[in-house]
């Protein structure tokens, strides 16, 4: 059975060179499911053309404390199987390793993916009536200086006045621009560039993007030039 190495989230996925090195050495494939790096359909493409390759065990790798993605293996690996057919057997480890693993976790309670594993969910059927949409920037810079802190603060203060989702959609970003003022938020429809924003900054920046009217950002804001 092959191991597929599959980082979880977008802050996983900027570990991808320590984790392909990881890969290479164990004898594992490896695949990111969000972010920058080979997709995991990429990797499985790959590995049912080899040919030589009956059954992949999915093993989520994560660098943070964020397992809700470890649900989208299964998902992912569905979508696959139903689309390309049966050219894999597929195996889903219930649990993710944390950071760079030093030796291939042992098979546990793997399981195949199953009709609970979907892409499609009714919810997911209408655009989010929100007003507004937060882009943090999740890029080599702004991971550097802080942005998985600044999402968590401005996940849970949006999910503390029952914001999120329903008046602010929060989306993780590649590089957004402009790179010097990191970590960089991104505020539409109101087209604002608004950084550094530290955990720190959160709690008024949340107060402020749930004010009606325009945004004011109280923080340093950049705009693009236009004609």
């Amino acid at each position: 059975m092959k191991t597929l190495l599959v980082a979880l989230t977008f802050l996983d996925a900027t570990y991808w060179a320590e984790l392909a090195e990881a890969g290479e050495r164990l004898g594992a494939a490896t695949a990111v499911l969000q972010g920058d790096g080979p997709a995991l359909v990429t990797q499985l493409d790959a590995l049912a053309a080899a040919g030589d390759v009956g059954a992949v065990r999915l093993v989520g790798v994560t660098f943070g404390d964020d397992q809700g993605p470890i649900s989208w293996l299964g998902r992912v690996a569905r979508w696959w199987l139903i689309t390309r057919g049966p050219r894999l057997k597929l195996w889903l480890e219930p649990g993710a390793v944390h950071g760079v693993p030093v030796a291939l976790p042992e098979v546990g309670a793997a399981r195949p993916p199953s009709a609970k594993d979907s892409l499609s969910n009714p919810g997911w059927a209408k655009v989010p009536d929100v007003a507004r949409h937060v882009l943090i920037c999740r890029g080599p810079r702004c991971n550097a200086k802080g942005a998985a802190a600044t999402h968590t603060a401005l996940s849970e203060h949006l999910a503390r006045r029952g914001a999120e989702d329903t008046e602010v959609l929060l989306s993780q970003a590649g590089c957004v621009f402009p790179c010097n003022q990191a970590p960089v938020v991104v505020v539409q429809p109101d087209m604002a560039w608004v950084g550094p924003v530290t955990s720190d900054d959160v709690p008024e920046l949340v107060t402020r993007l749930l004010n009606p009217g325009p945004f004011d950002p109280g923080l340093p804001v950049s705009r693009p030039e236009r004609d």
